[in-house]
């Protein structure tokens, strides 16, 4: 009973504050940056270590820049996403557009899955408007993480079910996908595939900004079981505010292990070098170190 009060109140506050323009709500953004970076200091030192680490040749000032330019972004990404509770159709077609929608369309003729991989890049929520710009007849879906928090899980999951998208928790992915083709769908799944996985078992390695970089190769795993198609979403912000996602193909390299998922973070990593203020730099992705299993196995 608890939650679902406080669920119900944190909803009014929400959808209370996205009923205001974008431009009010990036007033708010602008407020929320000095208290976020200056005095809550919110994850500043993983952020720092993070830039530094992946950009060894930029001078303290370069960092600098990059680093107050992710906590700007950062603070617009929340206000834009809690836009989502009160935004038309017309509205996110212009905040989000697809600059080759017609390549869903014509690999989707076969009726194979259709994986597609993403980065914590731009506004990833907000990707949830592709099915505007796809045939209605595919079925849209996103792995999520359940929070630990009932509360947030809700919320979070009613705002990535807008536009006809269904969430779907990530140990239950298989048997879901699985079970939309036996009903005759075509699955076209969106995977936001940069996290940092589990510690145990040992992960697969590639070299990410210059670091050794555990990767995620569950989603490779069950798309080659299904014969899917993969897909990377480049995401690139035009302006404040409005994003642009084209779709590239994902190439496998002959011979490479989990080729699909190493491909999918070079892809990712020439779009952060060009726009590295966009990504998720608060993020403890390299907490994982590759020392830690050579050491062990010695």
């Amino acid at each position: 009973m608890k939650d679902k009060i406080l669920l119900a109140l944190v909803t009014f506050a929400l959808k209370a504050l996205a009923i205001l323009p974008y431009r009010a709500l990036y007033f708010l953004s602008d407020l929320i940056y000095p208290i976020l970076y200056h005095a809550v200091k919110y994850r500043r030192k993983t952020v720092h270590a993070n830039l530094v680490n992946s950009f060894p040749d930029k001078s303290e000032d370069e960092i600098l820049k990059i680093e107050k330019g992710f906590y700007r972004h950062f603070c617009d990404y929340v206000m834009e996403t809690v836009k989502l509770m009160h935004i038309s159709d017309e509205e996110m077609r212009r905040r989000m557009r697809f600059t080759n929608s017609e390549m869903i369309e014509e690999i989707r003729t076969d009726g194979r899955p259709i994986f597609l991989y993403l980065g914590h890049q731009g506004n990833w929520e907000y990707i949830i408007s592709v099915t505007m710009w796809t045939d209605p007849s595919l079925s849209a879906c996103q792995i999520y993480h359940p929070l630990s928090s009932k509360v947030m899980d809700k919320l979070i999951y009613r705002l990535r079910s807008r536009f006809n998208s269904t969430g779907i928790p990530q140990k239950q992915a298989l048997r879901a996908i699985l079970g939309m083709i036996r009903e005759g769908k075509q699955p076209f799944l969106g995977l936001i595939a940069d996290q940092r996985p589990q510690r145990h078992p040992e992960p697969e390695w590639t070299t990410f900004l210059n670091q050794d970089t555990p990767i995620i190769t569950g989603g490779e795993v069950m798309g080659r079981k299904l014969n899917a198609h993969f897909l990377y979403g480049s995401i690139k912000c035009v302006r404040r505010g409005y994003y642009e996602t084209t779709f590239q193909p994902i190439e496998p390299v002959e011979g490479e292990e989990y080729t699909f998922s190493k491909q999918f973070m070079r892809m990712l990593e020439k779009d952060i070098i060009e726009q590295p203020h966009m990504w998720l730099w608060s993020h403890k992705r390299w907490s994982i170190k590759k020392d830690f299993y050579t050491n062990r196995q010695s």
